[in-house]
């Protein structure tokens, strides 16, 4: 089991969550709310490919978040 902060999933019962069955889920939350912490633990156990995979599909809560991740994942923003 990954440690991102829980925090982040405020509205799921934590506990319940899968790691591979609900990843575009979790890549989600920390990509849109997450800290360095937990960018970087979620880009250990899921690789760089997957991250920017699901970054391509979010939708993210403000346009600061948008733009870092495009710049991070070198994609271009479509807000």
């Amino acid at each position: 089991m990954i440690q991102v902060s829980k925090k982040l999933f405020w509205d799921v019962e934590f506990k319940k969550l899968n790691y591979e069955k609900h990843s575009r889920f979790i890549i989600g939350r920390v990509l849109s709310f997450g800290d360095i912490k937990d960018y970087q633990i979620i880009k250990k156990k899921y690789g760089i490919k997957k991250l920017k995979s699901v970054a391509k599909k979010i939708s993210y809560p403000n346009k600061k978040s948008l733009n870092f991740w495009s710049i991070i994942f070198n994609l271009p923003v479509h807000a």
